[in-house]
């Protein structure tokens, strides 16, 4: 199906939603975007996009629709909740959910829309709101070699960066398991920082030494840009790290695997959220532990 005639219909246009979908009215796709929150909605109806009513108008007529919502509850909420996706998906339609989600809901959501002949992928998404934007993502795909092969124009108008991971579950355990890596990662630069800070070292030379030397990483350097430029919008709220964080420990029970690097940061990450930092992003544990430390982050 050439890319420019296939319809498609998009739900969730939040941090990282509203820039996929424009990069979908950019690459020529026909475009039917739904949000919960309405408002948001109108500068992609500016920008050539339909702005519907419901998830189901959003489905109707679609030859696949993408989803980027937050956690299992809001994905089985636009899919089988009243005026949801499923009621207007039509047979043959792809769904291409993009949200983090846990395995189970994966399993579930593909059961019940193999039952109206509707193919399901998971594809979650990495990198940043920047990312989205450009188009570079980061997607872990899985389902049917055969639906990822058809869904590959939509893909490739949101991401770089695709791999096919294979059957239902696969994908979205590995986001997990990488999200479970950056969450251990951000807190041991913390405590790095705050370690360094203490005894006087200046920030500029904690980093040069780490740049230089087999530690470096594009996380670390993003955890650079925060302390050096502060007040940047979101890229990853700290509450959705959190969710992630405790999906991938409940992975870890299911499979009697032990992760105690995790189940600790859990207990940091659940902190900062109670401490009103959850709408913050996820570099807000820097400041949380800069606090308990007592030092500055800047300055």
């Amino acid at each position: 199906m050439a890319k420019k005639r296939a319809k498609v219909g998009f739900v969730g246009l939040g941090l990282m939603g509203a820039p996929m979908a424009a990069n979908l009215v950019k690459a020529g796709f026909t475009l039917r975007v739904w949000n919960r929150t309405a408002d948001k909605a109108e500068p992609l109806a500016t920008a050539g996009a339909v702005k519907v009513v419901t998830a189901t108008d959003a489905a109707r007529g679609a030859d696949f629709v993408v989803v980027m919502v937050a956690d299992d509850n809001a994905l089985d909420s636009v899919l089988f909740g009243d005026a949801g996706l499923s009621r207007g998906l039509k047979r043959g339609a792809v769904l291409i959910n993009c949200s983090t989600t846990s395995p189970a809901m994966s399993y579930r959501a593909a059961t019940a829309l193999r039952s109206i002949s509707v193919r399901y992928l998971e594809a979650p998404a990495m990198r940043s709101v920047q990312a989205a934007r450009e188009g570079k993502l980061q997607m872990l795909v899985g389902g049917s070699r055969e639906d990822f092969q058809k869904a590959e124009p939509i893909l490739k108008a949101l991401a770089c960066d695709i791999h096919y991971i294979g059957e239902i579950g696969k994908a979205e355990t590995l986001k997990l398991a990488l999200t479970l890596l950056a969450a251990t990662m951000v807190q041991a630069f913390a405590e790095y920082f705050v370690l360094a800070r203490k005894t006087g070292v200046p920030f500029e030379t904690m980093m040069e030494v780490l740049k230089v030397g087999p530690l470096d990483s594009q996380l670390f350097r993003y955890m650079e840009q925060v302390v050096v430029n502060p007040g940047g919008r979101p890229t990853f709220y700290l509450k959705h790290m959190l969710k992630d964080v405790n999906l991938a420990l409940d992975i870890g029970r299911q499979l009697e695997v032990p992760v105690p690097l995790t189940a600790g940061v859990r207990q940091i990450l659940t902190a900062a959220k109670n401490l009103g930092k959850g709408d913050d992003d996820f570099a807000a544990l820097l400041d949380l532990m800069a606090e308990w430390a007592g030092v500055p982050v800047r300055g």
